[in-house]
C-alpha cells in the first residue's frame, strides 16, 4: 500500500518534521515531570497540526500514525464546533453531598427539563457539531425527548454520549440507548459498596445501579456504546480507589475516571476536595496510592483517567471554548457550564466570584448568530493568543542546544501566555485539577 507520504513531497515532509520534532520530545522527557510530558506533547501536536496545508485535510491522529508509515488517511469534514453541551435536564433525582447546583435546580423553570423548542433550535446545527454531551447539572434521563435528541445528533454524524447516577438507567432504557445510537455512558458511583455509595449518592441504591451497568454491558454490540465509572474523589471514598476498579471489572466497564471535587457553589461542594496549591506529604501519598489503583486497572484492562492533585496552569482548558458550547436547559448558551451558572465560589483555598457569562439565549436568538457576538469572539481569541504564545516558546526551547534551555522555555511558555479571560481564572479546570 502506498501512503500518502509517498504520494505527496508536502505531506512527506511534514512528516519527516513532525518525526523529528517528537525524536527531539523523546530526549527531553527524561528531564521533565509527568504534567510537563502532557502539556509538551500538546504543544508539539498543535504545531504541527497548524501548518495551513494540512490543518484542513487530517486529523491529529492521522499526522501521528502517518509520522510512524502506518496507512491511509480518512479524510475528515471540518465541523464548526467539536462539542455542544447540552443540558438536558438541571432537574435531579438524587441529592448528592458534594453537587453544587441544587439551588440553581430548585429556581428552575419548566421543573429543570429544556424545552423541545430549545432542542428545534439546535437541531439545524448538528451537521456542524462534532460531539453532543447531553448532560448539564442534572440527571438527563428526567428528560422525555433524550431518546429521540439522541437518535438526531446520531443520524447527523455527532458522536453522543450522557452522564447519568443510573438509578433510571433499566435495562429496557438501556437498550434504547443503544438502539437510539449512543456512544458512551458515563456512569457516577463515587462508592464501591453500598454503605459508602448511600452516604454520598442520597436517594439512590447501590444494588440497582450495578446491575444497570452490567446490563448495559451486557446488551451492547462489541465496545459501543463505551461505558464508564466516574469516581469523584473525596476523603470519604479515597480509600476505595482500588476497590471502584474492581467493581467496574465485574460489570464489565471500560473506564474508571477518577476526578477532583473542584466545582464549588456557595457551601456546595466545599472542603470535599482533596487537592491543593502546593504538593504537600499527604497530596504525595495521595499520588502514590492513586497511581497504584491505576497500574491495577491497566493490569484488569481498564482504561482510567485522572487529574492532577496541584495547580498546573494550561493554555486553554478540556472544555476549550474555541470549539465548543454549553447550552443550559433555559437556553441560555455560554462558554461551559461554570460561567453559565456563575456564584461564589472556593479557588485553590481562597473566596472567589465566579461571573456569568451568557452570550444569549435559545430559540429566541440564533446559534450562530451567538457564536459570532463579541463576548464569544473574546473569549475564543484569548484563548487562541495564549495557545500560540505558549507554543512558540514550547518550540524555541526545543530547537536549543541544551536540556537546560528547554526546561527553562517550559517555564516561560507558562509566563508568556495573555491572562485567562475572568472567571477563568479562577476555574480548577484551567490548572487541570
Amino acid at each position: 500500500m502506498v501512503s500518502p507520504a509517498d504520494r505527496n513531497p508536502k505531506c512527506r515532509k511534514l512528516a519527516f518534521v513532525v518525526a523529528y520534532v517528537y525524536a527531539v520530545y523523546d530526549h527531553l522527557v527524561n528531564f521533565i515531570s509527568n504534567t510537563e510530558y502532557l502539556i509538551l506533547e500538546t504543544s508539539i501536536l498543535n504545531f504541527a497540526t497548524s501548518i495551513p496545508d494540512f490543518r484542513q485535510k487530517i486529523r491529529i491522529h492521522d499526522l501521528w500514525l502517518l509520522t510512524l508509515g502506518q496507512g491511509e488517511k480518512i479524510p475528515m469534514k471540518k465541523r464548526r464546533w467539536q462539542l455542544l453541551q447540552v443540558e438536558s435536564a438541571i432537574a435531579c433525582n438524587l441529592r448528592c453531598v458534594m453537587c453544587p447546583w441544587p439551588e440553581y435546580a430548585k429556581r428552575a423553570k419548566n421543573r429543570g427539563i429544556m424545552s423541545p423548542d430549545i432542542w428545534n433550535a439546535i437541531r439545524p446545527h448538528l451537521p456542524q457539531v462534532r460531539s453532543v454531551d447531553f448532560t448539564g447539572g442534572g440527571e438527563p434521563l428526567l428528560q422525555p425527548n433524550l431518546l429521540d435528541w439522541i437518535r438526531e445528533a446520531h443520524a447527523a454524524g455527532c458522536e453522543t454520549g450522557i452522564l447519568t447516577n443510573g438509578l433510571l438507567l433499566t435495562e429496557s432504557k438501556a437498550a434504547k440507548l443503544i438502539e437510539a445510537g449512543v456512544d458512551w455512558v458515563c456512569v457516577s458511583m463515587d462508592g464501591a459498596t453500598e454503605e459508602l455509595y448511600s452516604q454520598i449518592r442520597i436517594g439512590s441504591n447501590f444494588d440497582r445501579v450495578a446491575e444497570n451497568v452490567g446490563n448495559l454491558s451486557r446488551l451492547r454490540v462489541g465496545k459501543i456504546p463505551k461505558l464508564m465509572i466516574n469516581f469523584v474523589l473525596m476523603t470519604i471514598n479515597f480509600h476505595q480507589v482500588e476497590e471502584i476498579v474492581r467493581l467496574a471489572s465485574r460489570l464489565g466497564v471500560d473506564q474508571v475516571n477518577y476526578k477532583q471535587c473542584e466545582v464549588i457553589r456557595g457551601e456546595r461542594g466545599k472542603g470535599y476536595g482533596l487537592f491543593a496549591g502546593q504538593e504537600t506529604r499527604e497530596i504525595r501519598k495521595l499520588k502514590k496510592s492513586l497511581d497504584k489503583a491505576r497500574r491495577l486497572a491497566k493490569k484488569m484492562g481498564i482504561q482510567t483517567t485522572a487529574f492532577s492533585f496541584t495547580p498546573e496552569q494550561q493554555p486553554v482548558c478540556d472544555q476549550d471554548p474555541r470549539s465548543s458550547l454549553f447550552i443550559g436547559y433555559d437556553g441560555v448558551v455560554a462558554p461551559c457550564i461554570n460561567l453559565a451558572l456563575g456564584g461564589s465560589t472556593t479557588f485553590l483555598g481562597r473566596e472567589a466570584s465566579l461571573p456569568t457569562v451568557h452570550y444569549g439565549r435559545l430559540p429566541a436568538d440564533d446559534l450562530l448568530e451567538l457564536w459570532d457576538t463579541e463576548t464569544s469572539r473574546h473569549y475564543r481569541e484569548r484563548f487562541q493568543n495564549r495557545i500560540q504564545a505558549h507554543d512558540a516558546r514550547i518550540i524555541d526551547g526545543l530547537i536549543s542546544t541544551s536540556a537546560s534551555d528547554r526546561l527553562k522555555a517550559l517555564k516561560q511558555a507558562k509566563e508568556a501566555m495573555p491572562t485567562a479571560p475572568k472567571g477563568c481564572d479562577v476555574c480548577h479546570y484551567l490548572y487541570d485539577i
